[in-house]
């Protein structure tokens, strides 16, 4: 029975793997096509009941039109086997008309694991029809996928019994022709089981068979050889082992002692040797690519006063600590060593801008100082730190450790736990932007900031469809700040993402309190990219909408820069779709501003895209712009998204973006941003433009 596992447990899983792949593709097919035509029969039936059930919606008598919906209902129902059931629903009454249930039948007889691995689902269709008094007919159509399945179980489980019977057949075959040679198969192994054992003279007896013959003189000549070879082998193994192992603790000591060369012994992190070469490197590479290069020299505080108290043997495991903190911080595009006692060195390479080197230092200082446990007690201890930048000037190494160290002494100065910048220049840009970035996060707390709306407007219907919530700062010796004076200096830290929820909140009360006035606008609030990208962006965003019950989802719209939205376009649609399962409808600003392309408009669940400006206020003199706004119209009609445009500045703008298609559009032509409180006056007073009534009956000029 081994022989026969060893040769048919591999060919049954072959044969198996090859089925699956089989079966699985079959059944992708076989599903494909099955669900194919079901949702498209689907669709048709939905396109005939719409038609059919439209023109009986106009009859005056709700008995009659109900009589009437029903025949057409219960004529449907032939039509599509997979309809289980319609519903005609009014405020006068409803109608409903089920199938019967024969097709139950039919979906019972497919297994429900099967049911579930083919994943075609329910189909439940509604349509809303408008009725002659104002009110709204509901047609709610629902099919069952229990015909698809029916089709697609039976042509599987058909393949799956021929494939059986062949199976069946391929492993009868195969063991006629195993019995044939079983007694061969049987004194082979007897043969090589004693030669496994030890004796190396047995030899395997001619058989009668050419087969059996050819066996044995192959199995002998083998054993001869062997047996040969065993003895010559026995004879140099002890020299060769004898050789091999001095071989052996050669190599050890040879690499440890490579190790030793560039690393430190206690960390394991590199020494000062391999600092200066990779140092150099990181020199190169930041002169080459215009990047800036920091030097952070971290020096431990009171590191002797711990050696002192608990003993050496505390003082090295915390340095072990410090280094594993340093080197799970460096990743693969920083570097980390230890120059001696209780200084490392970092290097962060690649930075953009002294604010994006003082994250990273805060970040890995507020590391350094977590407590340490040193024999089940925590230890705590903190870290000054030294930076040298080296943004392109003539420096060598040698002078950016020493500016490093230099920097370091002047942090120890003043308090320890502390970090400063050697260069004048720059440690006086990170003091400007930590103070300025300081008095943003006071403005938001001392309720500095305002929300000021700009309308948005259908130019066609002549009528306001909506706000946008643009943040402004009430700044007390500057005045009325804009966004672009303020928030570039936090849209890389967490600030933004306070700014952003405290935003939120601040439209979603507006709207709430715009509500109980009887006006329902939509109002869209811009998302920063770190706000938006956070992991847990979509949660506290439900919490906020609970916050304000009377605001339905569906009237807050979200709008982030289309170039925001390519660094990790899987990870944006992501979250897009969450929000949008909440009711929250996106659009994407400033589109054609970034790198767009039809791809990613298709990949990017958006509702809406936004022209920029910069397009739509030069359309008039410049025909470049004015072909690019007609693109975009286009591109957006293309996949049924919304277009509204930025920038409108005239009643020309107005006119020509109606020509060109879009009706929906925003700008100081129309109204300037405003505070809240004068939203409600300027919408009663606003009257749509004469120009563009006429603009809905003449063409654009090409």
């Amino acid at each position: 029975m081994g022989i026969y596992s060893r040769l048919f447990l591999p060919i049954f899983f072959l044969i198996l793997a090859v089925s699956a792949v089989r079966y699985h593709a079959l059944l992708g097919t076989e599903t494909a096509l099955a669900n194919a035509r079901y949702q498209y029969d689907a669709r048709q039936l939905d396109l005939f009941l719409a038609n059919s059930v439209l023109p009986l919606a106009v009859h005056a008598d709700s008995h009659a039109m109900h009589d009437s919906v029903r025949q057409v209902l219960r004529s449907a129902l032939p039509l599509n086997r997979s309809l289980v059931s319609a519903r005609w629903d009014t405020a006068g009454g409803h109608v409903e008309v089920l199938a019967d249930s024969k097709l139950a039948g039919t979906l019972a007889t497919v297994p429900a694991w099967f049911a579930r691995l083919a994943g075609i689902t329910a189909i439940r269709s509604r349509l809303t029809v408008a009725l002659p008094d104002g009110g709204d007919g509901i047609l709610d159509l629902h099919y069952t996928p229990g015909l698809p399945l029916a089709q697609v179980w039976l042509r599987v489980r058909e393949q799956a019994v021929l494939s059986t019977v062949n199976i069946v057949l391929v492993f009868v075959l195969l063991g006629l022709i195993l019995a044939t040679h079983r007694k061969l198969l049987a004194r082979f192994v007897q043969a090589t089981d004693r030669f496994r054992d030890g004796n190396f003279a047995v030899r395997l007896a001619a058989g009668a068979t050419p087969e059996a013959q050819a066996v044995s003189q192959s199995f002998n000549g083998m054993a001869g050889d062997i047996e040969a070879l065993l003895t010559s082998l026995k004879t140099s193994q002890r020299q060769l082992g004898e050789q091999l192992n001095e071989t052996v603790h050669m190599q050890q000591a040879l690499q440890k002692l490579s190790w030793q060369n560039y690393n430190d012994v206690l960390t394991g992190l590199p020494n000062r040797a391999a600092l200066a070469a990779r140092f150099e490197q990181e020199l190169f590479l930041a002169r080459e690519r215009q990047r800036l290069l920091a030097v952070c020299l971290f020096d431990l505080d009171h590191f002797q006063a711990i050696n002192d108290r608990y003993g050496a043997e505390a003082g090295d495991e915390i340095l072990k600590q410090v280094a594993s903190r340093l080197h799970d911080f460096t990743g693969q595009i920083h570097y980390a060593a230890r120059l001696g006692g209780d200084e490392f060195v970092l290097l962060l390479c690649g930075q953009a801008s002294i604010a994006s080197i003082e994250q990273n230092v805060t970040q890995l200082m507020a590391e350094l100082g977590r407590p340490y446990q040193c024999d089940q007690q925590a230890l705590h201890m903190t870290a000054s730190a030294g930076i040298a930048v080296y943004a392109g000037k003539d420096l060598n190494t040698e002078s950016l450790l020493r500016h490093a160290d230099h920097a370091v002494y002047q942090a120890k100065l003043t308090g320890r736990n502390q970090y400063h910048f050697f260069d004048t220049n720059l440690d006086e840009e990170v003091r400007t932007h930590h103070n300025q970035r300081t008095e943003v996060r006071h403005a938001l707390i001392n309720g500095e900031l305002r929300l000021y709306y700009q309308p948005k407007v259908n130019m066609r219907a002549g009528t306001v469809v909506g706000m946008e919530a643009l943040l402004r700062w009430q700044h007390p010796r500057r005045g009325v700040l804009a966004p672009a004076q303020f928030l570039p200096l936090v849209e890389q830290t967490e600030l933004i993402i306070d700014i952003g929820e405290w935003v939120l909140r601040q439209a979603l009360w507006q709207m709430q309190r715009w509500a109980a006035c009887g006006k329902h606008w939509v109002v869209s609030v811009n998302i920063a990219a770190r706000h938006f990208q956070q992991p847990d962006f979509v949660s506290r965003l439900e919490t906020i909408l609970g916050e304000f019950p009377g605001v339905r989802a569906s009237m807050l719209e979200l709008e982030i820069l289309e170039s925001s939205a390519l660094h990790d376009i899987e990870d944006v649609r992501r979250i897009i779709r969450a929000c949008q399962a909440l009711g929250i409808t996106f659009a994407l600003d400033d589109f054609g501003t970034g790198y767009s392309s039809m791809s990613y408009l298709k990949r990017l669940p958006a509702n809406i895209v936004k022209i920029d400006q910069s397009f739509v206020r030069n359309m008039l003199n410049d025909r470049d712009d004015l072909h690019l706004v007609r693109a975009v119209i286009g591109l957006a009609r293309s996949f049924s998204l919304t277009v509204i445009a930025e920038g409108v500045e005239s009643v020309e703008h107005g006119a020509r973006l109606i020509q060109l298609g879009c009706d929906l559009a925003q700008g100081y032509g129309i109204a300037r941003p405003m505070p809240a409180d004068a939203v409600l006056e300027w919408a009663a007073n606003f009257v749509p433009a004469p120009q563009w009534r006429i603009a809905q009956y003449s063409e654009v000029p090409i």
